[in-house]
């Protein structure tokens, strides 16, 4: 590969911006985990897991909590509520998103911030997919499913 990317400046270029983007993830990753509840962090993945594969997927509670880094029992107690507030169905490690404008209300802002940058350092046009990137999420919801 790096031959490759010696012989070919534009190839170099992509790996070097690609390089960048992850890095900038990660660290907006390490932040949102420092600050962000553990739903906002959940509906994030999810929504992110949406973008990767579409609305339905296999992921199970023990390695959503896993990306987290939070423990299965907080996972549980989250998909719980996404399903009984209905944007969620879940069944053995079977996932479907039901409601992605809720999902995308309920999530931190890093989903959106990180497409963003996407878009601005890759010139991607993502944003015209139907996925919720248009709907900004709000700042640290809570669901209030217990009254």
């Amino acid at each position: 590969m790096r031959l490759l990317a010696n012989g070919h400046p534009a190839f170099r270029r992509l790996l070097v911006s690609y390089e960048n983007f992850f890095l900038s993830q990660v660290q907006q990753t390490a932040a949102c985990n420092a600050v962000h509840s553990t739903q906002a962090r959940a509906c994030k993945w999810l929504l992110r897991m949406n973008d990767l594969v579409g609305p339905e997927f296999l992921l199970t509670q023990e390695f959503l909590a896993q990306l987290m880094g939070v423990r299965r029992t907080s996972v549980t107690g989250v998909a719980g509520e996404l399903q009984k507030a209905g944007m969620i169905s879940y069944s053995r490690g079977r996932i479907h998103l039901t409601n992605l404008e809720q999902l995308a209300a309920c999530a931190c802002e890093c989903h959106h911030d990180v497409r963003s940058h996407y878009r601005r350092m890759f010139h991607s046009n993502e944003e015209d997919s139907p996925a919720p990137a248009k709907v900004r999420p709000r700042r640290e919801p809570q669901l209030t499913l217990r009254e």
